[in-house]
């Protein structure tokens, strides 16, 4: 293969694979994060219950949307996305958890996933700069901007 073969839609295939290795695992991220949102919304407890039932059901909806469109874009890339849990478990940095009630120990929980998802993100970001990849530059600047809001929000929330 020549340094510059690209891939169908114009890309060079040698500048654009970490980027199609990055969005694997962000894949893999955003589909452990959804499962760890559902379990959270379905198991909150407490005086607290009203308001996290709604919010993980809002990020878990979010978090579907942004699955599809990483997935979407690791094919127009060339890529072939993961569709097994077991090869999402193997790539993720998102650590499953089950069976949390607490909400304390969920906002952190989410909290902690989303700082996680930023580092990731801003690095597909430098990655798509460097690949001459605007869809992915935008997929992850806007990714970027509705975490930083949801960390912000949620430290605040946890504030005593």
């Amino acid at each position: 293969m020549s340094t510059n073969e690209k891939n169908n839609v114009g890309l060079e295939i040698i500048v654009i694979n970490p980027v199609i290795e990055k969005l694997k695992g962000l894949l893999a991220n955003y589909q452990v994060f959804y499962t760890n949102l559902r379990g959270l919304h379905w198991n909150i407890q407490g005086d607290k219950f009203y308001e996290l039932h709604a919010l993980y059901e809002e990020y878990y909806n979010e978090i579907t949307e942004k699955i599809d469109e990483v997935a979407e874009r690791i094919v127009i890339l060339g890529g072939v996305p993961e569709n097994s849990f077991s090869d999402y478990l193997k790539l993720s940095s998102v650590k499953e958890i089950s069976a949390v009630s607490d909400w304390r120990t969920g906002v952190s929980n989410v909290l902690d996933t989303l700082k996680l998802l930023l580092d990731q993100l801003r690095e597909l970001h430098r990655l798509a700069v460097k690949a001459g990849d605007q869809e992915t530059f935008s997929l992850a600047k806007h990714g970027i901007k509705s975490f930083e809001k949801k960390v912000w929000m949620l430290t605040a929330y946890l504030k005593d």
